[in-house]
């Protein structure tokens, strides 16, 4: 079957729902998959321009829907019209590209290493992406689109003694295999074909805009229409309004759209009851299993009990699946009433499609040290280092590390008293001046950060003195409406996000003000971890400030929040220089007789004329870019709030007092599913590019 649909977006749902309703769909013979071959997207031609490190992805999604087909499996694909001209090898040249390696049978290496350049494949040092090969000694590494990770191939003379899949990153065997499809992609001296020159003869194809026949793609308007390719095809057309006159047969589903509740579990357990008085049966698909277990427990709490063994097909009236839908329905003919995380809380998960192979990355250590890199010795100060040198020492060869210096000093430091040294992590190298051996510049600097470090000692006595007999009433544990809250994040939780919300929650249980670093890199959930936070609080009663260094930030996290706490009897207000003079007045009036429940804003939040009848909670974003003054006023806030801290960068003192146990640190380094690296391109004007990049971020 071949499904096209109108552009980028549109393939990724088509793809996410057929793959929900094929994996549940029962079969003829009660249990078996009803698509061996699976859903594949195929993707159109990479731009020209737009080529960046990522761009074999595209070209090995080709080759394995090529190779899917010729090898006679049973697989949907879903397209674009832009998809359906992408070329292709054609299937007697992919044919003639392709090889197979077996254990056990013999194959000539330079056979075989001739037959890679010419399948396309890239050859380089270690093996990270599809589609790339390398060699060392009697082990050849092949990265094919026929499998989702990497495989290990050890010779012996000419003979396949083994094959291995492994992981790109860590470069370690975790599955032995028989066999091996080295699968070709395009090549430049090759003659092409599309799609349609691998579809079997039956094909189906279902079009969701029957318009996009007549029209050709954007991207390529001198393109044959699709009416012309596909005309030798069956058709299903699926239109949203069917047009009137004559044509093809009609067929009408009788399936209604169904409204949402927007996170409001009530009004959702009323609508399940009067659907149920009706005879139909419900189902709740949400994404993951942990936001099954919060649906079911909120259900629950609503008297409602949905049937642990449910299917889509089965006849109990209330069942929570997992699985990715983008929308629900109402089908009166069979009785089924299904909603999707879009009607259950208002708001879906941004899905970011899992990519069908997997990525490797570099192992690298910011501390290995490289000629000419800045180093710290303990005595000395700065240098640069120049690499080893082997010099004859008392009768015997040692290695020592060569450090240059001011005015042409030089050092030779035996590798014994390594200890001795560290990388440079300070300023810029171009801004960073090398010390002289034997000058009293860096024995300076030592005593002045000592001194520094005692007064930063004296200061944080006094603080956590005061923090350490302070007391606050604890706040209870979770409430109904803190799952809901919980519920309605629109992505998966990574470990070490859950993790750090466990961790402030567990403070806050506390009788003790919390004061916690969140560290994490932008994108990394910081925000949520707040977001939660703020909930916990408001729930309770008290007010929550957050605190940004820019209007712009302050703005962001505003629409956030605001979001968020939409669905919820709670107020959350800006205080910026974006609001009027009387806008500002009238929060600042709230907090004062505590009708603003969370407060969004810059240093004006630190204003004297701020005053908050019941402050439980203030989140403080990049505490390095303000001042002194203001650090001054967020200090005295410190000992009587819980504060909890979100940064990308900490600085030195932020982060030795988190380190040193005197602060609280979580620490959030697992990057979100799949997240990628930017990739930045320098091009001519195209509206294609333009259209590609914007609908990947759309997709």
């Amino acid at each position: 079957m071949l499904v096209v649909t109108a552009g980028v977006a549109e393939r990724h749902r088509a793809a996410r729902d057929l793959g929900f309703f094929l994996s549940v769909w029962p079969s003829a013979t009660g249990g078996g998959d009803p698509l061996p071959g699976g859903v594949l997207e195929f993707p159109p031609a990479e731009a020209g321009a737009w080529r960046g490190a990522r761009h074999r992805e595209q070209a090995a999604e080709h080759a394995l829907c090529c190779h899917r087909l010729l090898r006679g499996d049973a697989v949907l694909i879903v397209t674009t019209p832009s998809g359906l001209s992408a070329p292709l090898l054609t299937p007697a040249e992919f044919r003639a590209r392709a090889s197979r390696l077996v254990v056990g049978e013999s194959v000539a290496r330079d056979d075989l290493l001739a037959l890679l350049d010419r399948a396309g494949y890239e050859r380089v040092e270690t093996v990270l992406e599809v589609g790339q090969w390398s060699l060392r000694g009697g082990i050849v590494d092949i990265f094919s689109p026929a499998r989702e990770a990497p495989v290990r191939a050890e010779f012996f003379g000419d003979e396949v003694e083994s094959l291995r899949l492994f992981d790109p990153t860590t470069q370690r065997s975790v599955e032995t295999m028989a066999e091996l499809d080295v699968v070709p992609l395009l090549a430049k001296d090759a003659e092409t074909s599309t799609v349609t020159a691998y579809l079997p003869a039956t094909t189906l194809v279902v079009l969701e805009d029957p318009g996009l026949l007549e029209a050709p793609p954007d991207d390529a308007p001198a393109a044959t229409p699709l009416h012309a390719l596909l005309a030798a095809y069956q058709r299903l057309e699926m239109p949203l309004v069917q047009r009137r006159g004559a044509g093809p047969a009609r067929f009408d589903m009788g399936t209604r759209s169904v409204g949402g509740v927007r996170g409001q579990f009530k009004a959702l357990a009323e609508e399940i009851r009067d659907w149920r008085r009706e005879g139909f049966a419900v189902r709740l698909v949400v994404d993951d299993e942990r936001q099954a277990d919060r649906v079911r427990q909120m259900l629950s709490e609503h008297e409602l009990e949905p049937w642990p063994e449910a299917t889509l097909w089965t006849e109990e009236g209330l069942g929570v699946l997992v699985g990715e839908c983008d929308t629900g329905f109402q089908l009166p003919a069979l009785g089924l009433v299904l909603l999707s995380e879009h009607e259950i809380f208002g708001a879906q998960r941004r899905r970011l499609r899992r990519p069908l192979f997997q990525r490797g990355a570099a192992i690298t250590t910011f501390t290995d040290l490289q000629p000419n890199d800045l180093v710290v010795h303990e005595d000395h100060g700065i240098g640069r280092y120049h690499g080893l040198r082997t010099l004859h020492t008392d009768g015997r060869n040692a290695d020592f590390l060569l450090i240059e210096y001011a005015d042409g000093g030089r050092l030779y430091l035996p590798v014994e008293r390594l200890d001795l040294i560290s990388k440079y992590m300070g300023a810029p190298e171009g801004a960073a001046r090398l010390d002289r051996l034997g000058g009293g510049t860096w024995q300076r600097v030592k005593e002045s950060v000592r001194a520094a470090l005692r007064e930063m000692a004296e200061e944080l006595l006094r603080l956590y003195a005061a923090r350490s007999v302070t007391e606050r009433p604890a706040f209870p544990g979770d409430t109904p409406w803190q799952g809901e809250f919980e519920a309605a994040f629109r992505f998966e939780e990574t470990p070490d996000q859950m993790r750090a919300i466990e961790e402030v929650k567990t403070d806050m249980s506390g009788s003790r003000p919390m004061d916690r670093l969140v560290a994490g890199d932008v994108g990394y959930g910081k925000t949520e971890v707040a977001l939660r936070a703020a909930f916990k609080t408001v729930a309770d009663g008290r007010q929550a400030a957050v605190l940004v260094p820019t209007t712009v930030l302050a703005q962001q996290h505003f629409n956030t929040f605001s979001e968020r706490f939409g669905p919820f009897p709670a107020r959350v207000e800006l205080l910026s220089r974006f609001r009027s003079p009387r806008e500002q007045k009238a929060v600042v009036e709230g907090l004062a007789r505590g009708t603003v429940d969370v407060v969004v804003g810059t240093h004006r939040l630190l204003s004297k004329d701020v005053v908050f009848k019941n402050l439980g909670l203030l989140v403080v974003d990049e505490e390095h870019r303000f001042g002194v003054g203001h650090k001054e006023r967020i200090k005295r806030l410190r000992t009587s709030v819980d504060v909890l801290t979100l940064t990308a960068t900490p600085i030195p003192r932020t982060l030795y007092m988190s380190m040193s146990g005197v602060r609280d640190l979580s620490v959030i380094e697992t990057p979100p599913l799949d997240r990628l690296p930017v990739e930045t391109v320098v091009t001519g004007w195209s509206r294609g590019v333009i259209k590609e990049a914007i609908e990947r971020e759309l997709g």
